[in-house]
């Protein structure tokens, strides 16, 4: 990563105290700061994509910054009155510093806006008396954060294609839960993220269980092992429509309602959401025992009943099998 430019606004609800001078790009604690936050961006499973809408402010400025035709600082300047006029429309947002980085990563450009809302930080102040040295605890009430917590709000615009990362979260504004970052501020068209489309994903799938296959594990597993299957073969993508025709192949009835289902909570046909992404959070199938008992093992191999089985016991209880086991490691 090559930082080009950095320039940090404060921007309170009562104020708004934008820098006239960069950020020193050669400090090294300066570097260390910028860097962790803007790579927390290139690769965020909370972001969600997004377009800029043909009449965003932001959209012109970015563009003006792009075509050589405005100067970072320039346009730092409107991104910051911008937002900080939106905070003062009687809004329940955060005080916070506004970071806008400009940067090269792997021969692409981007812009990274990033607002970090102040946090509380408690310390020890020292003075000197004629009694000696009084060492007392106090409040610091603005500090930027950094190793703790979580970015809530920013966004990542690489100059081609100018397709955004964003992370947001709602607050109040003018009486109104809104996601003000893309609707207001950066005025775009928002796509779910890839942490989203995963819970609506196993939504779906408890409720075609539940509807179809009388809660059972089989079903969740299948469904599980699709997924993974169909991100595999198409390089992350996932198709709702193959998914379902993989689970649910002798059951015509259930594909159709897991397309509805998906369709009807706002997910595309097609998603893109990367295979490692997929594994991590479809790869592995857990069961929970009434006794505690807790077993996790890779979806796909439920299907196979060389490795696991499930035996109804004659008093109703049920056990499984775990067989072909090979080397085992005691943690």
């Amino acid at each position: 990563m090559k930082i080009r430019n950095a320039i940090l606004h404060s921007l309170n609800k009562n104020s708004c105290v934008l820098s006239d001078t960069e950020l020193d790009i050669g400090s090294e604690i300066c570097t260390a700061f910028i860097t962790k936050h803007a790579r927390k961006l290139l690769d965020n499973p909370a972001s969600k994509e997004a377009t800029f809408l043909p009449d965003s402010e932001i959209y012109k400025h970015i563009i003006g910054l792009k075509e050589g035709r405005h100067h970072f600082k320039d346009v730092c300047a409107q991104i910051g009155r911008r937002l900080s006029d939106i905070m003062n429309q009687g809004s329940d947002i955060p005080d916070g510093a506004l970071l806008i980085v400009q940067f090269d990563n792997k021969k692409d450009r981007y812009i990274a806006v990033i607002k970090l809302n102040y946090r509380e930080c408690f310390t020890h102040e020292t003075k000197r008396s004629s009694s000696g040295a009084d060492n007392q605890i106090v409040k610091y009430p603005a500090v930027l954060p950094f190793d703790s917590g979580k970015t809530e709000e920013a966004c990542l615009i690489p100059f081609d294609p100018m397709l955004l990362k964003v992370i947001e979260k709602p607050f109040e504004v003018k009486g109104e839960m809104v996601n003000y970052f893309t609707e207001l501020f950066l005025e775009c068209d928002s796509s779910i993220s890839k942490k989203e489309a995963a819970q609506i994903l196993n939504e779906i799938s408890d409720e075609i269980n539940e509807m179809h296959f009388e809660s059972s594990i089989d079903a969740v597993a299948r469904i599980k092992t699709a997924l993974v299957e169909q991100a595999e073969e198409a390089e992350g993508e996932i198709s709702i429509e193959s998914v379902a025709a993989r689970a649910f192949e002798d059951n015509p009835k259930a594909q159709g309602d897991y397309v509805r289902l998906a369709h009807d909570a706002g997910l595309r046909a097609d998603i893109m959401l990367g295979e490692k992404f997929v594994r991590q959070q479809f790869g592995m199938q857990r069961i929970k025992t009434e006794n505690g008992v807790e077993l996790k093992f890779p979806a796909e191999l439920w299907a196979d009943s060389s490795c696991i089985e499930m035996i109804r016991q004659p008093d109703g209880t049920n056990a499984i099998l775990v067989k072909n086991l090979g080397q085992i490691e005691v943690r």
